[in-house]
């Protein structure tokens, strides 16, 4: 069994931020992690400018006290630049406007693994490339930094032009608040193989099993109703999620009827995965680590293939019966 190395306030071993003494940070992106990790590193103590388009993200920058730049501007200005845009602009965004502005000693962080592990960023030599990825929603990076409860992050270092990144990469980390709840040594590779296996293996099997639970139960004559608010419309399956996180997976179990354990552990004891153990192997080496999702998501015709999706999912049964259900019920 693998294990990592995980940094925390707690323990001492975390990132010194004289490590940035003198270093300008740029942050590139205002939307939901761009917004909480500049407040968190700006509380930090940590000089910060930001680097947005003239847009609704520019304003609450400016809103927020910062006084945004053009990208270009923003990262030829900064001596670290966190790149915090969606994954899909990055590979343009970089060639064009970010790496003309990078200098021998710079560094870049990324905040997903994704476009570094596949190859579709080009950064100059001689600048350092490294990861700070919080595994939370960045409205909770920043509370969370706030109540000084903390989150987990993965950290790495991917390129050390320098011979100075791992230093940078932990005084991030620490910057905006990581090793508050513990930065764990990982890879871009090990980032973006989890974050897509979860994607593309295990939220589609859970929705996947909501919709064929829809289907066997409302085909048995039960209420669309009465269905709906126990598969999910209630907010339990939420609540459960949340104990999960604190609990653990089987500590949560006590919350439950000793009925309910019985009919879980019994069904989960007799549970065949075979065929999902091999659907998912697949997922993981012919899809993600092969590279064939990330060459099919880089095509042009993508973003079509994306609405038709969208488009056959929100037209369903199971998403009709849920329109209608939560038409009738206040609290869904």
């Amino acid at each position: 069994m693998a294990h990592a190395e995980i940094h925390r306030d707690d323990i001492g071993d975390i990132g010194d931020l004289e490590a940035l003494g003198g270093r300008t940070v740029g942050i590139l992106g205002f939307g939901n992690q761009g917004a909480a990790q500049a407040a968190n590193l700006r509380d930090s103590g940590v000089p910060v400018i930001v680097g947005n388009r003239d847009d609704e993200h520019g304003a609450a920058a400016t809103e927020e006290g910062f006084a945004p730049r053009p990208i270009a501007e923003a990262a030829a200005a900064a001596d670290v630049v966190l790149l915090l845009v969606p994954d899909e602009v990055q590979p343009e965004l970089v060639r064009d406007e970010v790496a003309p502005g990078l200098r021998a000693g710079d560094t870049l962080v990324v905040a997903s693994g994704y476009n570094w592990h596949f190859g579709l960023l080009e950064v100059p030599e001689g600048v350092d490339v490294v990861m700070v990825a919080p595994r939370m929603i960045g409205a909770a990076v920043r509370d969370r930094y706030v109540s000084r409860v903390g989150f987990p992050c993965l950290v790495s270092v991917e390129r050390d032009a320098t011979g100075n990144a791992w230093a940078t990469t932990m005084a991030i980390a620490r910057g905006i608040g990581g090793t508050l709840g513990g930065a764990v040594e990982s890879s871009a590779r090990e980032e973006a193989a989890l974050d897509l296996f979860s994607e593309q293996a295990v939220w589609p099997t859970v929705l996947g099993m909501l919709r064929t639970a829809h289907a066997v139960l409302t085909e048995a004559g039960f209420s669309e109703e009465a269905v709906l608010s126990e598969l999910y419309l209630s907010g339990e399956p939420a609540e459960v999620f949340d104990h999960i996180a604190r609990d653990g997976l089987f500590g949560q179990l006590g919350l439950h009827s000793r009925t309910s354990q019985y009919g879980q552990l019994r069904g989960l004891a007799s549970a065949d995965v075979t065929s999902l153990h091999e659907r998912f192997s697949n997922v993981l080496h012919d899809d993600i680590l092969s590279g064939a999702f990330a060459r099919e998501w880089s095509r042009p015709e993508a973003g079509e293939r994306l609405e038709e999706l969208r488009r056959e999912a929100e037209t369903s049964t199971l998403a009709q019966a849920e329109a209608a259900v939560r038409e009738r019920l206040p609290h869904a």
